[in-house]
């Protein structure tokens, strides 16, 4: 093997890996994204129903320590054609992020308010929409590459209406403009 080449491989490898926590710092300012979300409804009544769907995202994030952000969830929906029932669920939760920078991720507990809607059909012939402001709480993980990001999250919250939990697992890619 070529000397020159393996020093200048060795050389290299120290480079990427000193510039890696560096790309992955923190970009603070105004960001977007959207994912992919498994959403899981503890209802008493019925057992536990599961349903994948999306997310948006946009958040602001002033310091490296703290974001806050609006999400709207899309969370599924429950169809039971023996009963002629159909039941969208929607949410919109704002939240504040505390971030702790571990290298170059990004672990964050999210708290806030999740903005719950559901809209039910009945046979085909009658609807209702019923939502309600609630707690939500969660925590995640995401690395920065850039301006470009990837994120790991759990989510929950309660719908006490329906003596409901809902539970949000995510995998989201986030753009910030710096």
């Amino acid at each position: 093997m070529n000397t020159k080449f393996a020093a200048l491989t060795v050389l290299g490898t120290f480079s990427l890996l000193a510039a890696a926590p560096q790309a992955g710092a923190a970009d603070n300012g105004f960001y977007l994204g959207a994912g992919v979300t498994q959403t899981d409804f503890d209802v008493n009544e019925v057992g536990t129903i599961d349903d994948d769907s999306f997310k948006l995202i946009a958040g602001f994030r002033p310091l490296d320590w703290l974001a806050v952000e609006a999400n709207y969830n899309d969370l599924g929906s429950f169809d039971e054609e023996g009963l002629g029932l159909d039941l969208d669920f929607q949410s919109i939760t704002v939240s504040g992020l505390l971030i702790a920078e571990v290298g170059i991720a990004d672990l964050y507990a999210r708290v806030g308010m999740a903005n719950w809607k559901v809209d039910a059909e009945f046979s085909g012939r009658e609807s209702a929409s019923e939502d309600d402001w609630e707690p939500t709480f969660g925590a995640g993980v995401g690395v920065h590459f850039g301006s470009v990001g990837a994120r790991l999250e759990y989510e929950q919250f309660k719908i006490d209406d329906f003596e409901t939990d809902v539970k949000t697992l995510s995998l989201s890619v986030t753009y910030t403009f710096l």
